[in-house]
């Protein structure tokens, strides 16, 4: 059986510098350039209510973790601050302690199929939930959405089709392209988004 749902408001950026002037200087300047792009999108697509989060990214806190490792091998120690921003879900906590968001976050990687799981996460939720994919490997990238199951004013309203698809579309371009309107369809391997008119 297929299921609907409403996607109310979506943002995307491919820039390594988004707009943070919402962010005090202090706390802006100690944000990863991954935690920028989440900030930036997940900025965009949030209304205050009470939601969901769902993160997801492929290579997580990477450059951060990179610096580890080099600390620890050369050091043979590691800094606890450090440490804590980079795990995989640092850029969203912070996000949540930012807004003073109380609900449930998920972080997701998943490899290759990062987006699409973490898209089904999102859609699994029964209250409204922030999507955000974010990498900076090969370049970087984020994108939001804001999804629920009640109908709104100006939301574009999807088919959820659960189906094995052969041929998929599941890379940022192609999300972003079916979230912006230009396409009407998202393949991914255990399913497929379409937009109703």
């Amino acid at each position: 059986m297929n299921e609907k749902f409403f996607i109310y408001k979506t943002a995307y950026s491919k820039d390594d510098k988004p707009d943070l002037s919402f962010v005090p200087m202090l706390m802006r300047r100690k944000l990863s350039l991954l935690a920028k792009l989440t900030f930036y999108v997940l900025n965009s697509c949030y209304d205050g209510r009470d939601i969901n989060i769902v993160f997801a990214s492929r290579n997580g806190e990477y450059d951060r973790l990179e610096k580890l490792i080099k600390q620890y091998t050369e050091e043979n120690e590691v800094s606890p601050v450090a440490f804590s921003s980079s795990v995989h879900n640092a850029a969203v906590g912070t996000f949540s302690l930012f807004h003073k968001i109380t609900s449930k976050y998920n972080a997701v990687s998943a490899g290759e199929n990062t987006i699409s799981n973490g898209f089904w996460e999102a859609f699994s939720e029964e209250k409204p939930t922030l999507f955000c994919y974010a990498d900076t490997l090969p370049e970087p990238v984020a994108v939001a959405c804001l999804i629920g199951k009640i109908p709104a004013d100006g939301a574009d309203k999807i088919e959820f089709i659960k189906e094995s698809n052969h041929k998929v579309s599941d890379n940022y371009d192609d999300f972003v392209n079916f979230l912006s309107g230009k396409s009407d369809e998202y393949r991914a391997v255990f399913y497929t988004l379409r937009r109703l008119v």
